[in-house]
């Protein structure tokens, strides 16, 4: 508990941004874990997500917070979809196997195992380390961008959200 990514997105078209995942210690009852995202770009106003996850994955609560501003709590309610479970369903991606490497980017040099993933339209290249933590992203390569780690940790997470204020029992005189 504790782990953290951090990329960079180098978008071809757009804005560069760099983007921070971490499991926000300590562990909630049942198993349950806070994923935090951090995105900040050089013209974007800097903002984070929190996603509670429970045992199977999916998400019980969603708190936005973009600087400056309070935290939101997001209603996750209708997160499910509205039509039939086969409708919902992403269209199935290939990924293949295409053999080992080693790549360096900012955060280091990695022993990778390469992908390529297509889904609908160009392909994607992917190198993943099991040394780094989450999802073992190093680099990946994409028709309209690239990502590279820039750093990571498997302890040291820390929340940018703000600290509650009060109580919750204090009233305003």
């Amino acid at each position: 508990m504790g782990s953290w990514a951090e990329y960079l997105i180098r978008s071809r078209a757009g804005e560069d941004l760099r983007v921070r995942l971490s499991l926000i210690p300590p562990a909630v009852e049942g198993s349950r874990v806070w994923l935090e995202v951090t995105a900040l770009g050089a013209q974007a106003l800097p903002f984070a997500a929190r996603l509670l996850l429970g045992e199977s994955g999916r998400p019980e609560r969603a708190v936005v917070y973009a600087l400056g501003q309070a935290p939101i709590e997001i209603p996750i309610s209708g997160w499910e979809g509205r039509g039939p479970k086969t409708e919902r369903l992403a269209p199935p991606r290939r990924a293949t196997r295409v053999g080992s490497a080693r790549v360096t980017v900012p955060a280091g040099t990695f022993d990778v195992e390469e992908l390529r993933i297509v889904p609908t339209g160009a392909a994607r290249r992917v190198w993943r380390s099991s040394h780094v933590p989450l999802w073992g992203l190093v680099r990946a390569d994409g028709p309209r961008e690239t990502v590279e780690l820039t750093a990571y940790g498997r302890q040291g997470a820390r929340s940018v959200f703000p600290d509650a204020q009060g109580k919750g029992s204090e009233s305003a005189k």
